[in-house]
């Protein structure tokens, strides 16, 4: 019987798993990697505004002027936070339609290895009873 270790069937299934894993990690962490960057692409332009704002307001000598001055400055921001919506939206998306591809490949590359798998492992089981019943065959001849 064929030690399980040495069984090319199982090696290659053993391969295909982490071949699969190895896969989803690397687009689990670009995805992160983008949304990193779309983070920290959003802070860098509220902490921008924020300074802008209170450069404004700073400048203002009615509290009227400054009111008005508030509320225009909340424009950018809002158009930024949309911005940052959609592009997140967009990451997601994009997160999704990669990790279910891979998914999708992987499996049927799972299913083949398992099978090749199992019908090898069926094959050895074949051979080592039939080789157990050439034994006990042959020992029956010679003890009779």
């Amino acid at each position: 019987m064929q030690a399980y270790p040495n069984n090319p069937a199982l090696r290659g299934h053993l391969e295909s798993q982490v071949n699969f894993l190895s896969e989803l990690t690397q687009k689990t962490y670009d995805s992160m990697r983008k949304l990193s960057e779309l983070n920290m692409h959003l802070a860098q332009q509220m902490i921008e505004d924020s300074m802008n704002m209170g450069r404004s307001m700073m400048q203002c000598s009615d509290p009227f002027q400054m009111t008005s001055t508030a509320m225009n400055g909340l424009q950018p921001a809002t158009e930024h936070l949309r911005t940052y919506q959609q592009q997140l939206m967009g990451v997601l998306a994009g997160a999704q339609v990669d990790l279910t591809r891979s998914a999708e490949t992987s499996i049927s590359e799972a299913s083949r290895s398992a099978s090749a798998m199992a019908d090898q492992m069926v094959r050895s089981a074949s051979a080592s009873a039939t080789a157990a019943e050439n034994a006990a065959g042959s020992a029956a001849r010679n003890a009779g």
